[in-house]
């Protein structure tokens, strides 16, 4: 028994130990399978939530009928009418003078035929008589906006305003009132979210919140304003929250025709005095010179935001335009045809939201967008012929598919720059100006032309009268300032010249036209990806070989750690740094800067060269120390860059380099080229001299003693050096008789926070990753290849080049990959040293903003929901797809160096 008992226990440690390892085995297997399976989930989740958030961007528009009523006025007794924001009531001036106040009454959901037993659209709260001398002939509004101006049959215009006065009112109050009211007001009317009531003289409606909101309207009219003698048949004027006033007070300026066919400018000022409190209206008034030999009389007249400019539109389509920047030298500018088709008259011309965009709607259906741009901004044969005489110019930037009929309604939203266009058939389009995206189509059930077309403020309702119905429609128009052209593709904004891509997500004013290209911020990440890569990838890859090939194994054990200790920096504090360290001392010695991007690699190649002219006992004695010699060489690459900086600036840059940047008439560009020519020209005589001359070099000198041959070596390289200055100096002074300047290109204007901080600041975050990787890459490459080539004769350096880079190319490809991915994502030190200029060049001395940092400063104000909000979510997704393109491509290739690898 005592000898079987060891045998046996043994036989069980064997088996417990098996077991053991077993599940090990099996609990590593499903940890490692549950890890990866868990990321690629939580990619996938991401991607999913980033769809989510986007896909409502590129739905379709609905519309839905609400209501539709016989018309309860007389064609042509009304000339303005007006919805409130909620859709709840609206008010409405009668050409009598009559100021109406009406609830909209909306169809009772428990009574199937409650069309037919309302057949009104509107139940009146108030009427207020404006005034009783004299009727309305014309009148002047402005979309947003709540003034107005009269033109009165007895030649005067008067200045008034109408507003919505919203107030909460307690529900106490409300009961109290129910139980006051007669039998014609009962809870069955108001017990749910969203009813309405007529309530001391306005309208309240229960939130559904619960709170029960009333609206008023309020009104103030001014004093008449003699403009002529007979009746003002054409009326436009400058909304008071454009026009500015020299007297202190509110300001008015309008254009008018009167009945003879006089064209007027009229200025208002109105003036409150401090003593009396009174307030005085000072009216001057300026007439519009005629236009030579043209008799025909407008049919409209419009005065543009800024009040510089006055239109005279005729039927024809014939625009004229007025400068009317100074008034006592009023002066036709230009003329236009809007309609160039023959035969085709204008029937309807008006502005979208801002009063910069024209809006010309013809006889045939066809619709076109108009605006202003200043001629010496765009040098084109089209505009050529243009004849101006304040060297600008209207252009059609905007043209949309035309419709079923006559054009014959015009309504522009209030928030943005949707508008409705109504046919003589009864249809209306729904159009977006900036996007020319056609958001959606409606027909009325009865057809019959549509005589009023209105946008509710909120964007959120139509309002259309067609025939002798008026028709009430809900609308959720999605986003259509957004599509994928106008995310991705040059967009004509109003004043500018042409086409562009801009990103511009808000502005002080609902009028600003926002502008959402993506463009700008695809190609910043590109420009901080070139830039970091362009600095940190070879000096890492060099590094990695370095430690990896031809330092002592003490060496590599001191810098592997130390580089890699560089990681733990956060990029904040990088950022921090580039912001307020290296950027203003970059700004000081910018030629020195420049110029250490040759002087170093020179100063370091002629160390190497020195290093072999020194003997070789001593070489090989200080072998493990000479890493510790390339400090001085570095120290005196950037003294000589230091050195050379004043006089390379005043040779080649007009001894100053930010002015030389901005003024591409002074100097030449030489200077510039040779940033670009010199590395370009290195490559050049580096192949020339391996594929070329080194075949007879060495064939000249292999037999030349040591000393000899350092020698040798040293004044080829200072010939090559000469040799590719000179080509370089050569080739740009060329370029630059040619008529080929840099400037505008690659540099222009300089920028303290610029792409060169960037990319060096960026490069030192993405170093240590490159190089661990890198290094790690080559040091796996199996020894005996090694051996073997060293034991055919190559040197360190053949080996390394021919044998075991391209074996360890598919890890040195990943690092770079990885590296890139780091790049690409970074924020922080894109947000505090980049500029966050969104624009799409490619200078170096600018700045830019790339995606992750456009999110990262925008989402956080954005209001969820809108389209800022839902484009930051689809500049994220663009971000993932690019990095998951990147990722896939990088495999494909890592997998390429991988077989080739194994063949080896």
């Amino acid at each position: 028994m005592s000898g079987t008992q060891p045998r046996f226990t043994g036989r069980r440690r064997r088996l417990k130990t098996h077991w053991s390892v077993r599940w090990s085995d099996i609990l590593s297997e499903g940890v490692i399978s549950v890890g990866g399976i868990g990321t690629i989930v939580a990619v996938c989740l991401v991607a999913l939530v980033l769809l989510m958030e986007v896909l409502p961007l590129f739905r379709s528009a609905s519309i839905k009928p609400l209501n539709i009523r016989e018309v309860p006025w007389i064609s042509g007794e009304i000339v303005h009418f007006e919805l409130n924001e909620y859709q709840t009531m609206g008010w409405l001036i009668t050409n009598d003078g009559t100021l109406k106040v009406v609830r909209l009454i909306p169809p009772d959901p428990e009574d199937a035929d409650a069309k037919s037993m309302s057949p009104l659209a509107f139940e009146v709260v108030k009427e207020t008589k404006l005034f009783d001398d004299g009727e309305v002939t014309s009148i002047s509004t402005s979309t947003g906006e709540t003034d107005f101006v009269l033109g009165m049959d007895n030649g005067n215009v008067r200045v008034g305003n109408v507003e919505f006065k919203t107030t909460f009112v307690d529900p106490v109050e409300i009961k109290s009132w129910f139980v006051e009211q007669t039998d014609s007001v009962s809870s069955k009317h108001f017990s749910h979210p969203g009813d309405t009531v007529i309530y001391n003289d306005g309208v309240v409606q229960m939130t559904p919140q619960g709170q029960y909101r009333a609206q008023n309207v309020e009104w103030t009219l001014g004093d008449p304003v003699e403009v002529s003698d007979s009746a003002i048949v054409l009326l436009d004027h400058l909304p008071q929250a454009n026009a500015r006033s020299n007297l202190g007070g509110k300001s008015i300026t309008f254009a008018a025709m009167d009945g003879e066919n006089t064209l007027k400018l009229g200025v208002v000022n109105e003036k409150k005095s401090l003593l009396t409190g009174k307030t005085k209206l000072d009216t001057k008034l300026y007439d519009l010179p005629p236009i030579p030999g043209n008799d025909s009389v407008p049919k409209f007249i419009l005065i543009d935001g800024l009040g510089n400019n006055v239109l005279a539109v005729e039927e024809s389509g014939q625009l004229s335009r007025y400068d009317i920047r100074n008034k006592d030298s009023i002066r036709l500018a230009e003329t236009v045809d809007l309609v160039p088709d023959p035969g085709v008259s204008l029937t309807v011309c008006d502005w979208v939201l801002g009063r910069e965009t024209l809006f010309a709607g013809d006889s045939q259906g066809n619709s076109s967008g108009w605006f202003q741009i200043r001629l010496s901004d765009r040098n084109d044969e089209r505009f050529s012929h243009r004849n101006s005489s304040d060297g600008f110019a209207l252009v059609r930037a905007h043209v949309f598919p035309p419709g079923p009929g006559a054009v014959s309604a015009f309504g522009a939203s209030s928030r943005s720059r949707m508008f409705i266009v109504g046919y003589a058939n009864g249809q209306c389009s729904l159009f977006h100006m900036t996007t020319e995206k056609h958001v959606a189509d409606l027909m009325m059930p009865e057809g019959g032309q549509v005589g009023l077309a209105r946008i509710a403020p909120r964007d959120d309702g139509l309002f259309i009268e067609a025939g002798d119905k008026i028709a009430h429609f809900a609308l959720s128009p999605g986003f259509p300032d957004i599509t994928l052209s106008s995310l991705f593709l040059p967009v004509w904004y109003e004043g500018y010249a042409e086409p562009l891509n801009m990103w511009q997500s808000s502005s002080s004013k609902t009028k600003d036209e926002l502008k959402f290209s993506l463009y700008p911020l695809i190609s910043g990440t590109f420009k901080a990806t070139f830039y970091s890569m362009l600095f940190g990838a070879p000096l890492a890859l060099l590094a990695g070989v370095y430690t990896s090939e031809f330092s002592t194994r003490r060496t590599r054990r001191l810098v592997k750690p130390t580089v890699e200790m560089m990681a733990s920096l956060p990029s904040v504090v990088l950022g921090f740094l580039a912001a307020l360290v290296f950027a203003p001392v970059a700004e000081k010695v910018v030629p020195a800067c420049l110029a250490s991007m040759f002087t170093v690699p020179f100063a370091i190649l002629l160390g190497a060269f020195l290093w072999q002219i020194m003997p070789q006992t001593f070489t090989l004695r200080l072998q493990p120390y000479r890493l510790w010699f390339l400090t001085p060489v570095l120290v005196l690459g950037i003294y000589l860059a230091y050195w050379l900086g004043p006089s390379i600036e005043q040779w080649l840059f007009l001894g100053n380099i930010k002015l030389w940047l901005v003024h591409p008439e002074q100097g030449s560009g030489v200077g510039g080229w040779l940033l670009i020519l010199i590395p370009f020209c290195v490559l050049v005589i580096s192949v020339l001299d391996v594929y070329v001359l080194n075949s007879f070099w060495r064939g000249s000198v292999a037999m030349a003693p040591r000393f000899t041959f350092a020698l040798l070596s040293l004044g080829k390289f200072l010939l090559f050096s000469l040799v590719t200055f000179s080509m370089a100096y050569a080739l740009g002074t060329l370029l630059d008789l040619a008529g080929w300047d840099p400037r505008g290109t690659y540099i222009g204007e300089f920028d303290q926070r610029n792409s060169l901080i960037v990319g060096f600041v960026m490069g030192f975050a993405v170093i240590p990753i490159i190089y661990t990787l890198s290094d790690d890459a080559l040091s796996s490459v199996p020894s005996h290849l090694r051996s073997a080539s060293l034991g055919c004769g190559a040197t360190h350096w053949q080996t390394t080049v021919r044998i075991v880079i391209p074996t360890a190319m598919s890890g040195l490809f990943s690092a770079l990959m990885i590296g890139l991915g780091r790049v690409a994502g970074e924020t922080m030190i894109v947000l505090m040293a980049g500029g966050n200029t969104p624009i799409e060049d490619w200078n170096i001395f600018n700045g830019f903003r790339t995606l992750s940092t456009n999110v990262a400063i925008e989402l956080p104000e954005a209001v969820q929901g809108s389209s800022h909000y839902r484009v930051l979510f689809f500049s994220a997704l663009v971000l993932f797809l690019l990095t998951f393109l990147i990722n896939t491509v990088a495999e494909v290739v890592r997998l390429y160096f991988r077989r080739r690898a194994y063949q080896l």
